[in-house]
């Protein structure tokens, strides 16, 4: 099976994402922390100015503004954390392809040269 350089290019990107995946999970998990210490710095805001004796209109479109980006940006931490435990190990799929790919080609090697 020949491949094009399209081809050739996919297979040595998945490659490189495979190979960076051990530093990219800790990037992932440390985003999702930095996300959620900003969203419990801004909820802590939020709830303390709605319990404050002085609380005003501006007060509560301040409220209304950032409460939705403070579940936004937990739902997206907590996402990051999901992809990153599901592919802890790697993903799997990606693994199965290189893995078939590499025997395919030492298979393909070994026909064109019995004796090498």
């Amino acid at each position: 099976m020949q491949f094009t350089a399209h081809e050739m290019k996919m297979i040595g990107c998945m490659r490189q994402q495979e190979r960076r995946w051990p530093r990219t999970r800790w990037v992932l998990l440390g985003t999702a922390a930095f996300g959620f210490t900003i969203c419990g710095y801004a909820a802590y805001f939020l709830i303390r100015t709605i319990n404050s004796p002085t609380f005003t209109a501006s007060d509560a479109l301040v409220f209304a503004f950032l409460w939705p980006e403070t579940l936004g940006i937990s739902a997206v931490a907590g996402g990051l954390i999901a992809f990153a435990i599901r592919d802890w190990r790697g993903n799997v799929h990606r693994m199965l392809l290189l893995k078939l790919l590499e025997t395919h080609h030492d298979e393909a090697t070994q026909k064109d040269h019995p004796f090498a």
